[in-house]
């Protein structure tokens, strides 16, 4: 970057903090008639708020305050004061109100006070495609197994275990579901893979156990003592160090499951939600399997 580039960027940001001290001092006592007077907001008492980011945000929000209607309805206020157009500056304020939202759960309400000489050509407001309004949701447990099985798609054949099974026929649904993978896959290692994806997927359902004692008794090239130790392993581990706590013993049980699940294809925040450990953990007890391999 230029010489130039960091003296400008220098003096902007000087200038920013100079600007923020100012209407920091003065917001208490100027925000409300200004807002009353230019945007049609019914404020009858407010409330200062401190919304802090992420350090890894560039910027924090300028002002934002609780605000009470007449009828003593709730609703936040945020302010943005603006020196220069800024392109991104819709983008931005998209981005706050997700934050803001996931806090306070309130309706909001975004003012840009402008300050520049140039007319303001900052783009206010986003295209109705562009705007959230919410989401889909498709929910697995009411699919009917058959259409998960009957597709030709393996990842998708074994969500089948998910859908919509009763308990007492979990083991037709396992059996077609192994047989569909082995009609589709003819790859033993990735067979081995489905195989420990759908023990790991079945606690979801809580019927982990009757899943591994089927795959355990079918027919197929496949054991999961050797290629699943997503319970097995954490089991001996616990077992093995039951007598002194946490001991060595569960820390080797935990390190295989982690090593297991990381060669089925499991990511490394997965890995780590499903055995309660920090990625830190996981990470680490990955490079130990990497090194002694």
């Amino acid at each position: 970057m230029s010489k130039s580039r960091n003296k400008e960027q220098k003096e902007n940001k000087d200038s920013g903090n100079i600007y923020d001290r100012i209407f920091r001092e003065n917001a208490r006592t100027i925000f409300i008639p200004l807002v009353q007077s230019q945007v049609n907001i019914d404020i009858t008492r407010y409330e200062a708020l401190e919304f802090k980011m992420a350090r890894t945000r560039e910027r924090e929000v300028d002002f934002l305050y609780k605000i009470f209607n007449k009828k003593g309805k709730e609703s936040i206020l945020h302010l943005e004061f603006q020196t220069r157009n800024d392109r991104e500056m819709l983008a931005r304020i998209q981005e706050y109100h997700a934050l803001i939202y996931r806090k306070y759960k309130l309706p909001i309400r975004h003012i840009v006070i402008y300050l520049g000489r140039p007319k303001s050509t900052m783009k206010t407001k986003l295209e109705p495609s562009f705007i959230f309004t919410g989401f889909d949701i498709i929910n697995i447990t009411e699919i009917d197994p058959d259409k998960l099985i009957s597709t030709q798609v393996p990842e998708m054949i074994i969500l089948a275990l998910l859908s919509d099974v009763k308990k007492n026929h979990i083991e037709i649904i396992l059996n077609r579901i192994v047989d569909k993978l082995k009609g589709l896959v003819d790859s033993e290692d990735l067979i081995a893979k489905y195989m420990n994806q759908l023990l790991i997927l079945a606690r979801i359902r809580n019927f982990h156990s009757i899943v591994e004692q089927k795959l355990n008794n079918m027919p197929i090239s496949y054991n999961v003592e050797k290629d699943s130790l997503y319970l097995r392993g954490v089991e001996k581990g616990v077992n093995l160090g039951i007598e002194q706590g946490i001991d060595l013993g569960m820390k080797k049980g935990i390190s295989k499951s982690v090593w297991n699940l990381f060669k089925a294809g499991q990511s490394i925040k997965f890995i780590a939600e499903t055995l309660e450990l920090s990625t830190q953990q996981v990470k680490k007890y990955i490079k130990e399997w990497e090194e002694k391999s």
